[in-house]
């Protein structure tokens, strides 16, 4: 089973900051008077007495697009998602298509675990005709974006890995260089058993970022357990797992190689990191830990009887 970390980090737009000199910022009275002082108080990291300004130009201009998206990115920043996806909501009635308002909504919805609800903004996102005058980059990288974190919604979520690999080959038509996006495409043909397919974007990925831990560890999953021999290369998988902290992986390795008192030595080694690690916190993850000690446990008896490893 392949192994899963990730961080998550929100695109915000570029919006327009009317020019200070004509507002009013020591008494303000208008819209454009609060949402100046609200900038400045951001930036002297005053988030409270900002938002309280920026909701301030808000009342005064129900349609200031500038005064609920920069809101919302300040909720966004106090992790208060709840609070950052209706002041989008207000940004989006100003500018129903604005490209950024969409996709920062989809991300914390995503954030929030409403998950249909984070495809359905990625999907407005990733539109032809979305507005993307606020986007600092050019209308393809940011559809490549939003065609990103809508599989990867599929692939971490919804575990439709079908629908990733769609579009995760969107998101490298619109921008092949798009960073990540041919790791996680590789996981995504791993988990549908195209272990081919896996295999070229393993590599690709590589040379784009040869040395990221966790493509280097699933690349040498794979090359240590595949069924199919053809995709299995020992040495390789070894190569690659000591540049990770992975012993599961390592021991793996081992055993394709056949290096049996080493597998087992290091799967040992493993299962006690295993337990080490804090309690889980609720019953799902608790299940998780015990099917993952009892999986890791079979591979342990299996290096045992001098045998490889096959992720079936």
């Amino acid at each position: 089973m392949l192994k899963t970390s990730f961080l998550l980090a929100a695109l915000f737009a570029t919006v327009a900051v009317p020019a200070a000199a004509q507002a009013d910022t020591e008494n303000p009275t208008s819209a454009r008077d609060f949402y100046e002082r609200g900038l400045k108080r951001e930036d002297a990291k005053q988030l409270k007495e900002a938002i309280e300004d920026y909701k301030k130009a808000a009342e005064l201009d129900p349609g200031s697009f500038d005064a609920h998206f920069t809101l919302s990115s300040l909720h966004a920043d106090l992790k208060d998602y709840r609070a950052a996806i209706g002041a989008l909501a207000k940004s989006l009635t100003a500018r129903p298509k604005d490209y950024s308002a969409l996709f920062n909504s989809g991300l914390y919805h995503e954030y929030l675990r409403d998950y249909d609800e984070a495809i359905a903004h990625y999907t407005q996102a990733s539109a032809e005709d979305a507005d993307f005058s606020h986007y600092g980059g050019s209308a393809n990288e940011a559809r490549a974006h939003a065609y990103h974190y809508r599989g990867r919604v599929y692939q971490w979520y919804k575990k439709e890995n079908e629908k990733s690999v769609d579009d995760f080959t969107s998101a490298l038509r619109l921008d092949p260089k798009i960073e990540m996006v041919r790791y996680r495409r590789a996981r995504a043909y791993h988990d549908l058993k195209e272990y081919a397919k896996a295999n070229a974007d393993f590599a690709a990925a590589r040379d784009l970022d040869p040395d990221y831990p966790n493509l280097l560890n699933a690349w040498a999953w794979q090359l240590a357990t595949c069924p199919d021999a053809k995709y299995r290369d020992g040495q390789l998988a070894l190569q690659l797992a000591k540049k990770t902290k992975d012993m599961d992986t390592l021991a793996a390795s081992f055993a394709e190689i056949g290096e049996f008192g080493d597998a087992v030595a290091t799967q040992k080694r493993a299962i006690q990191i295993l337990d080490g690690l804090p309690k889980p916190k609720n019953e799902p993850a608790a299940n998780r830990r015990r099917e993952q000690k009892e999986k890791m446990e079979v591979q342990l008896a299996t290096y045992e009887a001098q045998r490889p490893y096959r992720d079936e």
